[in-house]
């Protein structure tokens, strides 16, 4: 099985005005998509490690050479998208700012 693009939590218009639905499908659909790709692509090459991606980037040493790097990039803008998409929300919550805002 092969890692997968996670649906958006919303829809592509939830966060406008702030964040227009064009950016969220160019930025889901294309740039984060291209990240699962590559990180597809270099996992085909040693399907002995797997794909648990927390754990290989836990470990990068663990990670063939070869594709190493790709991994890293792709693997970890992957998880960073998808932890990207969980944090923002369109719902207001104030407490978020001000817990900033108490930080200063």
């Amino acid at each position: 099985m092969a890692i997968i693009l996670p649906d958006l939590p919303y829809a592509y218009d939830a966060l406008e005005p702030y964040i227009d639905a064009e950016t969220m499908h160019l930025h889901h659909d294309k740039h984060h998509q291209t990240y699962v790709n590559n990180a597809n692509a270099a996992l085909e090459k040693h399907p002995e490690i797997g794909e648990d991606l927390e754990a290989l980037l836990a470990d990068v040493e663990s990670i063939p050479a070869d594709i190493r790097q790709a991994l890293i990039n792709n693997g970890g803008g992957h998880l960073n998208h998808a932890l990207f998409w969980e944090l923002m929300t369109p719902e207001k919550d104030s407490s978020f700012s001000r817990t900033c805002s108490s930080n200063r």
